[in-house]
């Protein structure tokens, strides 16, 4: 005889009564529910915008789509542009969010093209056009800084590991090579024949530019553990919706 007392694993939790039957019944949605962020999405369209302009503005100043699409900033704009909206999407529909060692790792390289567009690329005083100007202001300042307050106020903090700073290295290390080959096959002389001039093997030397490209994927790690290290004691943003009573038996607060 089966005694009722005892649960029993074959039951629906149709038949149970209670705090455990109103738990079985009730619907993950409504324990944990898809909050949706109008907001956020609006301020991640704002942000994918400006990267999108800079794009069109550098294309537009172009000598070719080769050069255009050889720039790592404009690729690493591009790829965030492009993810930053499908946050946007997810945020406002509510959502999970984007995969973190995605978002990371292009927060990643939107801030080494900044770096390295301020302190080696940059034109000088006068050496830019209007539109080059904007285009640069966008790319390595705007969308940078609007990056980094993405991350810092609208994420949640200890989303990934040290593993992924490794990972990340992966697209910069196969854009060096590039770099320094087609620096390499290109006839001296022609413009824009090296995306980063730093490692121009003709200019420098194959010793020399080498060194260079390991020194940026060092500096390009360093700067990832320094973001990991930020991400591991940064607070948690607030975040909207419902949480479950700590008693036993209680509504949601």
């Amino acid at each position: 005889m089966i005694d009722p007392t005892r649960s029993d694993p074959t039951r629906s939790s149709h038949y149970a009564t209670g705090p455990a039957g109103a738990s079985a019944l009730t619907p993950s949605s409504a324990v944990a529910p898809h909050v949706r962020r109008p907001l956020v999405a609006v301020l991640r369209v704002l942000l994918a915008a400006a990267a999108i302009i800079g794009i069109a503005l550098e294309a537009g100043r172009s000598t070719g789509a080769a050069r255009l699409f050889s720039d790592f900033s404009v690729q690493a704009g591009a790829a965030f542009a492009v993810c930053t909206l499908w946050s946007a999407y997810r945020a406002g529909s509510g959502r999970r969010p984007v995969s973190p060692g995605i978002t990371r790792a292009l927060l990643l390289y939107v801030l080494a093209a900044a770096v390295l567009h301020h302190t080696h690329l940059a034109p000088g005083p006068g050496n830019s056009s209007a539109a080059g100007t904007a285009a640069g202001q966008l790319l390595h300042t705007v969308v940078p800084l609007g990056a980094v307050l993405d991350w810092l106020l609208l994420t949640l903090p200890r989303q990934y590991r040290l593993r992924h700073t490794w990972q990340w290295l992966g697209y910069p290390f196969l854009y060096l090579v590039f770099a320094v080959v087609r620096g390499a096959l290109i006839t001296p002389g022609t413009a824009d024949r090296s995306p980063w001039p730093f490692v121009d093997v003709t200019t420098h030397g194959y010793p020399a530019a080498l060194t260079v490209a390991a020194i940026v994927l060092a500096a390009l790690f360093v700067l990832a553990a320094v973001l990991l290290a930020i991400d591991q004691f940064r607070p948690a943003p607030p975040r909207p919706g419902y949480r479950i009573s700590r008693s036993r038996i209680g509504p949601l607060k």
